[in-house]
């Protein structure tokens, strides 16, 4: 990628709009809304539809968080659809090894995401599970032909999938990754839609779908249980929220680490943000610096270690942190393990301005297909901590700390401006920075999804503090940085990761953006 890369322009529809990363996705969604659907109908059907076909950023074996906005009863809900540790995940079974396998059968919490689907439904749906599920049965059956980006993808999970028979035929028929341009079909996948279609998700967490799973994971060695599907549950919660410059920012609660995101903000408010790319970005990086210290210090399953949101977002504690900032000097950061940005996010507003920000993941591709159910599981067990004292620690029955999370710009106390991106532990450092350039710099839609962004960290781990900039920053900008003390330099132009995801709600216009990154993000409206 280089500067040459085409700029976007920003969609614009008065009814409705969807935005995802794929276009099959977003004209399932399309379809929903112009047949009378609402915005979470949309969303269910677009999504289900992106674990067809995008199957390595989020499939039936991973987790989905929902925030959604009711126009009619002014309220907005947060959907956290996060499994937990099988019962037999025990520490005893992890210590020996000091460490969580990335990939297998030990990798795998419950699979949330179904269940999130029908409680999203349930609450503010208006058409059923199984109409929704038509496109994904359609693309799982007749298949679908690999873009280039998604035949990359497959061949970058290729090491991780080898191990796993299963996996193999249905990814790698012929014994190796397919070309751009090859119809992928999933019939074990459409028929295990077909049973959640005509026996709705309790087929998936105490049916037929749940007794495959467990059954193929008593074959390989696995924790499941039968109990570990019955006992899930997705939580509705209210969601987190602060203020930054005079707007109200909503976030997911924990499990979710969308608190970074606030704290992130609460600091950076304390400050003007400079328009100075070298002094803009080291007071970017160095807060986020701070709210990751914050979420390895307090953040665990609700359920099991309380978190005291109220606390952490306070205005004072937020002053308090910015006051470590050293303007001149980077400051080192603890490390810790991470994932891949194996992730998949999507934006829809309807007619009536029903809103959803709706993100579901694997994590890191675990590689492992359940059986013949087609189903490929999530890793999310390597979010867990094995150190004693923290807050994260894995316990049977617990529910690691998710990278997931998803925001809304509140004006007024209505939506304004709904977002998101993937990115695994990249996300709320571009949601920061477009959230910062929208509200510091004024920037456009397009424009802040557009703009040139830093990451830190590596996309395996962050233990070495790196900091990459987008060619467009420049060199200058890279060794101002270095003279501050960040260690990394240039990548390529449109290289730093995130798949963003925009949509503002205007008065009678809706205009959406999408990030020309990943070059197949779809926004669509009517």
């Amino acid at each position: 990628m280089n500067d040459s890369w085409p700029a976007q322009e920003p969609r614009r529809a008065p009814h409705g709009m969807i935005a995802s990363v794929n276009p099959l996705a977003s004209a399932a969604g399309l379809r929903v809304l112009q047949a009378g659907g609402n915005a979470v109908d949309a969303a269910v059907a677009a999504g289900a539809v992106l674990t067809v076909v995008e199957p390595w950023s989020g499939q039936l074996g991973g987790d989905a968080f929902l925030l959604v906005a009711s126009a009619e009863r002014k309220t907005i809900t947060a959907i956290n659809g996060s499994g937990a540790a099988p019962l037999a995940a025990t520490l005893d079974r992890y210590l020996p090894e000091g460490r969580i396998p990335e990939s297998g059968w030990l990798a795998a919490t419950v699979p949330g995401l179904v269940d999130a689907w029908q409680v999203a439904l349930e609450r503010q749906g208006t058409m059923p599970l199984g109409r929704l599920l038509e496109d994904a049965i359609h693309y799982a059956e007749r298949g679908f032909p690999l873009t280039a980006r998604q035949a990359r993808s497959n061949r970058d999970m290729a090491p991780t999938a080898e191990p796993f028979e299963e996996t193999r035929a249905i990814f790698y028929p012929d014994g190796r990754p397919p070309p751009a341009g090859y119809v992928l079909r999933q019939p074990d996948l459409a028929r295990t839609l077909r049973t959640l279609q005509a026996e709705g998700p309790d087929a998936f967490y105490r049916g037929p779908i749940a007794q495959a799973i467990v059954a193929a994971s008593n074959r390989a060695g696995g924790l499941f249980s039968a109990r570990d599907f019955d006992d899930h549950r997705t939580e509705v919660l209210d969601p987190i929220q602060t203020t930054y410059r005079g707007w109200t920012v909503v976030e997911q609660p924990p499990v979710s680490q969308g608190l970074i995101l606030l704290i992130a903000l609460n600091i950076l408010e304390t400050a003007q943000v400079p328009a100075e790319p070298v002094d803009r970005i080291h007071l970017q990086v160095e807060a986020h610096k701070l709210a990751l210290t914050e979420r390895l210090r307090e953040l665990g399953d609700p359920r099991v270690n309380p978190t005291d949101v109220r606390r952490l977002l306070a205005k004072d504690r937020a002053a308090s942190l910015a006051g470590r900032i050293d303007r001149r000097r980077a400051a080192p950061l603890r490390p810790e393990s991470a994932g891949h940005p194996d992730t998949t996010y999507l934006c829809v507003v309807d007619e009536a301005r029903n809103v959803v920000s709706y993100i579901h993941s694997l994590y890191a591709g675990n590689g492992v297909v359940a059986g013949d159910t087609g189903i490929l599981l999530n890793n999310r067990m390597c979010c867990f901590s094995l150190e004693e004292g923290s807050p994260n620690r894995l316990a049977p029955g617990k529910r690691p700390i998710h990278t997931l999370n998803s925001w809304m710009l509140l004006r007024d106390g209505d939506p304004h401006i709904v977002g998101g991106t993937p990115g695994s532990f990249w996300q709320v450092q571009t949601n920061l920075q477009l959230i910062s350039s929208l509200l510091d710099q004024g920037m456009p839609l397009q424009a802040a999804v557009d703009a040139p962004r830093w990451r830190m960290g590596r996309q395996t781990a962050w233990t070495d503090d790196s900091l990459e900039l987008e060619g467009r920053f420049g060199e200058a900008t890279a060794e101002g940085l270095r003279r501050l003390g960040h260690q990394g330099g240039l990548i390529g132009d449109w290289e730093a990761g995130g798949v963003a995801e925009l949509i503002e709600l205007d008065g009678t216009m809706l205009t959406g953006a999408g990030d020309p990154r990943p070059g197949t993000s779809s926004v669509i409206g009517y």
